[in-house]
């Protein structure tokens, strides 16, 4: 059965889509605040998460973003389920990593179409079952949730490789193609303001053309002419620094309207371009998980994982990341014989029960120089990719008592071969990306 979470701190909102998502067979969790959202999933896994925006502590959009920061919660779906309304709302919601908004009042057919884009219910419509929908409720739809946005299944393996070197490549051509078409909008701005200007000036001009000439006829012209194009020029320029001059009325109405369409056209492209890098940070981020396990006879940075750091500080540095890489280190808990004073692992064949030692030899260590290399401290200590990059490394030792299992220890496993198989996938870094404010602007 599929599980769904709503954090929300009015219980009558939580009941009431509580009530319709157990309509649709889904299993039901309850949080009142962003905190308890967060306690919940370090311990159970949800298909979907619908986020009230204002609550006590932490409010919907920190604990969204929380969310997707975290490696394994980031590909939880979440839809922000609230009576905030508005573009602004919308766009942050979705450069944070939401799919989208529903209002608190929302229709229970946009509901199950939501649900069902997720994969999160059946569609039987076809089976012949006929479903009655209610006309008379207007269907308040907030946050456009379209086709556009259909939600998609975690990426595997080659795929996420694949898309995440796409988004990665297109993002360049992305920043080159929105500098292009806001150069295309001030230019036409600017002619458009021209030809205003010329066409307020033509009347002066053809009277002094038609006048009967007289004494300083050809330097009153001289000076006529010499004024409309400053006049015009001047015109241009405040357009091309997004200022506008003393006008007519009308004229100045027209200007300060196109240049607020500008500023409208730059913020939707600023909004569209931060959640392209958003989804792309977040699906690096799952990627370097995926493939995290540290055997237990390696340390866990060790000089085989520079290289592996190196390509992830270029992919940071290509997406304009700022901010902090946080790795940490978990220990796994493996089935060990004593070999002459030195634990190993255990023959594959050997009974757990045979385990002289469980767990791992740092058990009580928490010093990140005891799993550290001489190479992997000099390359974080020379690396130029750290050196300018507005990039910081964190690494985070974590002894056994703090050591959080990635896969849940075996039960009745019989042999040492299968119990230590789940101890190493438990022996592991855990990436994550904690961005700053800053980052290369478009």
């Amino acid at each position: 059965m599929n599980h769904a979470l709503v954090v929300d701190d009015s219980k009558t909102a939580q009941l009431t889509l509580k009530t319709q998502l157990e309509a649709h067979d889904l299993r039901v969790s309850l949080a009142d605040s962003g905190e308890a959202a967060l306690a919940f999933l370090e311990h159970e896994r949800v298909d979907v998460i619908f986020m009230d925006h204002t609550m006590p502590g932490m409010d919907g959009l920190e604990t969204l973003a929380a969310v997707k920061r975290n490696p394994r919660t980031a590909t939880i779906p979440v839809m922000m389920y609230t009576a905030k309304e508005g573009a602004v709302y919308v766009g942050q919601a979705r450069a944070l990593g939401g799919l989208g908004v529903l209002p608190k009042d929302v229709h229970p057919q946009v509901l199950f179409d939501m649900l069902l884009k997720l994969g999160l219910v059946k569609d039987r419509r076809g089976d012949g079952v006929v479903e009655i929908v209610d006309e008379s409720t207007p269907r308040r739809r907030l946050g456009d949730f379209t086709e556009a946005d259909e939600p998609r299944a975690p990426y595997q393996g080659a795929e996420l490789t694949a898309l995440l070197s796409r988004v990665i490549a297109d993002l360049p051509a992305l920043r080159t193609d929105l500098r292009h078409e806001r150069g295309e909008l001030v230019r036409a701005t600017a002619a458009e303001a021209v030809a205003q200007h010329a066409s307020a000036i033509r009347p002066e001009l053809d009277a002094v053309a038609n006048a009967r000439p007289t004494p300083g006829f050809g330097f009153a012209t001289m000076l006529i002419a010499l004024a409309a194009l400053v006049f015009s020029f001047v015109a241009w320029r405040d357009v091309r620094s997004g200022t506008t001059s003393a006008t007519p009325a009308s004229d100045a109405s027209a200007i300060t309207n196109r240049v607020a369409d500008l500023e409208a056209s730059r913020r939707a492209d600023r909004v569209r371009d931060d959640a392209r890098y958003q989804r792309a940070l977040d699906a690096l981020q799952w990627a370097v998980n995926q493939n995290a396990s540290v055997p237990f006879e390696q340390l866990p940075f060790d000089d085989a994982r520079v290289d592996y750091l190196r390509d992830l500080l270029e992919r940071l540095v290509s997406l304009g990341f700022h901010g902090r890489v946080r790795v940490e280190s978990h220990l796994g808990a493996f089935c060990l014989i004593d070999d002459a004073g030195n634990y190993k692992l255990a023959p594959p064949d050997l009974p757990v029960e045979g385990c002289t030692f469980v767990g791992h030899p740092l058990d009580d260590s928490s010093a990140v120089n005891d799993r550290e290399t001489v190479a992997f401290a000099e390359f974080l200590r020379s690396s130029p990719l750290l050196a300018s990059s507005g990039i910081a490394i964190q690494l985070i030792a974590h002894d056994r008592a703090h050591s959080l299992a990635a896969v849940r220890e075996p039960t009745g496993v019989g042999n040492a071969g299968e119990w230590n198989a789940i101890a190493t996938r438990n022996n592991r870094l855990e990436f994550s990306f904690v961005p700053t404010d800053a980052r290369a602007a478009p």
